[in-house]
């Protein structure tokens, strides 16, 4: 008894592991075209975030990040581990491009295949993220393309696993979110390799029914639909009868919708149902056993409503339960049983003696006290062993989950060094934290521009007023020949060109070098200026009599966010421009004034930056309010 005992208590952190490895997900998608600011992501109600977008190349095949958004990249781990420091990060990899064939073009060869699987393993750690999701890829007929998708799925885990152990950190997790069902027609998604590769499935479980593909209503995210297969609940049917465990699912929740029908008719205010149906859905997940859920997206939960009541469905989650039982109730449970065995087994020691004086007397029996104590302590000590054990595994995961972020800048700073000449013993290599302290975390005001980093437009002014030897540096040898300089500084300022065709090309730029008597075009002022070029005008003016020839009564500036103070003052001076210019165009073309309109946010200000109201009062018709 006392072997079996101790037993169990060994056996304990193996409990306990397993529980850990099946934590209920609580995922959510942060879209970086919502604009949604990362710091106001309340990350506490989340276990995992996941990063939207990346993309592929459709060239090279490697990982594809937009510009605008590897700022975010840098620093989305760091602050949303400010709030919750032990969440996790992931980068969703969108390939749901035309008929996905970038995607199928890139699983079918295996160098592109080793492409996107390299590099985005690279970037995650670059960034600092802890896994990767492929996203919304579809089955398709093709049973080739479906083989092709599996190998592409054996080789990135064999990719994961090696970087791992080469590196010694842990793996990348490694997720795939797909279609609510696992097949069309008769061709299925590759569910071995998926089951094998895989640490858990987001099933995309809404986008059923969409007014943009339907001309009836449908609900499009329905749990259960008695009139037809297309619900959830027939979707996580079909993928547990084609092999996927429960356990590896994770239910995909929308945060949005296109049309309702109210069950309750009384019950009509705005958010009745929304947060009952939430409410719902994750009580499915649990009773169905699948691994957790996954929002899209964090930036649609007004004031946290949905993910708070989705937090209060988790607390009634037996899984939260049963770590508590293992680490608590059963070392408790071993403990009692042993003194109970120990009890009995002296209380029918004393029966068996004729006489209660004979055994006071016999000093033998005062070792049946020890035999009591003994186990008793021996227990208390696994326990107060195994306790230990525990608080320093959980303090080494958390420490180690919290230097992850610090990794991925000691990473940063590695592979920027190694790009450079490693025999240059001078090269500057610049830190994240140091970058993002000197540009106020990439603050959009503190991009190239005048009175910032501004040698560009410092050279252009110059250029302008033909004082452009001042700008150059007096060591260069050629400071006397100010033509072949000044042509060169032309050229220059013709590379950095807003519209990609004002650029010369390379075979143009040699010959600009080479010939100093070739023609160039005129530069004009480069992007992000805070003041105009009277060439704009120009430009603007040819537009006017273009409008007119193709019909058109009028121009409407659509969806305008300006995101910092100059950019606001900027829209003001375009829009007194714009109704100048129309003024002058139609007086002199003896035509009716164009319509100026324009499609703004619905409140006077965004982001804290107030519109130019007085320029829109007095340079435009009117003004459409984006109310939804």
């Amino acid at each position: 008894m006392l072997f079996t005992i101790v037993s169990l208590l060994l056996f304990l952190p193996s409990l306990t592991s397993s529980s850990e490895a099946q934590t209920w997900i609580k995922a959510g998608y942060w879209y970086s075209g919502s604009q949604f600011p990362v710091p106001d992501i309340d990350s506490t109600l989340f276990t995992h975030l996941t990063f939207a977008f990346a993309y592929i190349n459709t060239s090279t095949y490697e990982l594809l990040i937009a510009t605008s958004d590897e700022p975010y990249m840098f620093t989305f781990t760091d602050i949303v581990r400010q709030k919750n420091p032990s969440i996790t990060t992931l980068l969703s990899i969108w390939t749901g491009d035309s008929n996905f064939s970038t995607f199928f073009s890139m699983a079918t060869k295996p160098s592109h295949r080793t492409s996107l699987i390299e590099s985005s393993i690279q970037r995650a750690r670059l960034y600092g993220f802890h896994g990767l999701e492929l996203c919304c890829v579809k089955p398709d007929t093709n049973t080739t393309k479906m083989e092709n998708m599996g190998i592409l799925f054996d080789d990135w885990r064999t990719a994961v696993d090696r970087e791992s152990k080469n590196s010694t950190r842990s793996p990348l997790l490694l997720t795939l979110a797909s279609h609510y069902l696992p097949s069309k027609n008769s061709t299925s998604y590759p569910m071995e390799s998926i089951r094998r590769n895989f640490d858990w499935v987001h099933i995309v479980a809404y986008y059923y029914h969409l007014p943009t593909m339907e001309n009836f209503t449908g609900a499009h995210s329905a749990l259960y639909d008695p009139s037809s297969n297309v619900s959830t609940d027939y979707g996580i049917k079909e993928w547990i009868s084609r092999g996927l465990p429960a356990e590896k699912m994770v239910l995909g929740l929308e945060y949005h919708g296109y049309a309702w029908m109210l069950a309750d008719l009384t019950a009509n205010e705005i958010g009745s149902s929304a947060t009952e149906a939430i409410r719902t859905k994750v009580s499915y997940a649990r009773e169905k056993g699948l691994l957790g859920y996954k929002v899209w997206h964090v930036a649609n939960d007004d004031n946290w409503v949905l993910s708070k009541a989705v937090a209060q469905e988790d607390e009634k989650d037996p899984r939260n339960k049963r770590q508590l039982l293992l680490v608590i109730l059963l070392p408790i449970t071993a403990t009692v049983i042993l003194v109970l065995v120990s009890a009995t087994w002296y209380l029918r020691k004393r029966a068996c003696r004729n006489k209660a004086q004979e055994d006071e007397k016999n000093p033998g029996n005062k070792r049946h006290y020890l035999l009591i104590l003994l186990p008793t302590a021996a227990t208390v000590t696994l326990v107060l062993v195994y306790a230990t054990w525990y608080l320093r595994k959980r303090a080494r995961r958390n420490k180690r989950r919290m230097g992850e972020g610090k990794e991925s800048q000691s990473l940063f700073k590695t592979t920027m060094a190694s790009a450079g000449n490693a025999n240059a013993p001078n090269l500057l290599v610049f830190r994240l934290t140091d970058l993002v302290e000197a540009t106020n975390n990439f603050l959009f005001e503190n991009k190239l521009g005048e009175d910032g980093y501004g040698p560009v437009y410092k050279a252009y002014d110059l250029w302008k007023c033909d004082k452009g030897m001042e700008f150059m540096d007096p060591s260069l040898d050629d400071t006397y020949s100010s033509c072949k300089l000044m042509r060169c500084m032309e050229i220059a300022l013709l590379c950095v060109q807003e519209n990609p065709a004002d650029r010369p090309s390379m075979l143009e730029l040699s010959s600009m070098l080479k010939n100093e008597i070739a023609a160039m075009n005129t530069p004009k002022r480069p992007a992000f200026s805070t003041r105009r070029d009277e060439d704009g005008v120009q430009e603007f003016t040819i537009s006017q009599q273009e409008i007119w020839s193709y019909g058109f009564h009028g121009l409407d500036l659509d969806w305008e966010y300006p995101q910092s103070t100059s950019e606001m003052a900027n829209l003001g001076v375009l829009l007194d421009d714009w109704r100048a210019t129309v003024a002058t165009e139609a007086q002199s073309a003896g035509q009716p004034l164009l319509l100026l309109t324009a499609a703004f946010y619905y409140t006077q200000s965004i982001h804290g930056l107030n519109y130019p109201v007085q320029s829109i009062s007095n340079s435009l018709d009117w003004i459409d309010l984006m109310a939804y």
